[in-house]
């Protein structure tokens, strides 16, 4: 009879191989968290570079003024010349990145046709904004000498 070979612990090799059956999941770990930060710097990234956009047009954007456009069908683009009437939901008005009361939007408005090279006025009112508010900005805007007026929507997906 042949005896079984002696790990240099005494045993009988079987308790070496039950060691290497285990998964160590240290490196996936390490790898997940490695992703999730590359994720988190590229999606901050992304955000800084819309804002930065948004600023050398001299505009906001709309997700920095909490403003959920309508879904439309528009597929005219906004040119810097454009003068941007943002109508938060809770009423608030921005003209440009200007915040204005509706008492104040006629005198804004009369010093922007003022400063010239205007092409249009486009109001960009959320959706649940009132029609009664935006119908007076549309006024306004006409008691100001701005006859061109568009509407802001959204594409729909």
């Amino acid at each position: 009879m042949q005896a079984a070979p002696q790990s240099s612990d005494g045993g009988t090799g079987e308790d070496d191989e039950a060691i290497f059956a285990e998964i160590n999941i240290t490196p996936l770990t390490d790898i997940f968290l490695v992703l999730l930060i590359i994720f988190m710097v590229v999606s901050s990234s992304m955000v800084e570079a819309e804002k930065a956009s948004s600023q050398t047009k001299g505009l906001q954007s709309e997700r920095a003024l909490q403003v959920q456009t309508p879904q439309g069908t528009g597929d005219s683009p906004l040119v810097p010349k454009d003068v941007v009437i943002s109508i938060l939901p809770d009423g608030t008005l921005f003209v440009d990145s200007d915040e204005v009361t509706m008492d104040t939007l006629g005198e804004k408005l009369a010093s922007v046709k003022a400063a010239g090279n205007i092409t249009r006025v486009v109001i960009r009112g959320d959706e649940a904004a009132t029609y009664d508010l935006i119908m007076k900005v549309i006024a306004r805007c006409r008691t100001a000498g701005l006859t061109d007026i568009a509407l802001a929507s959204r594409a729909a997906r």
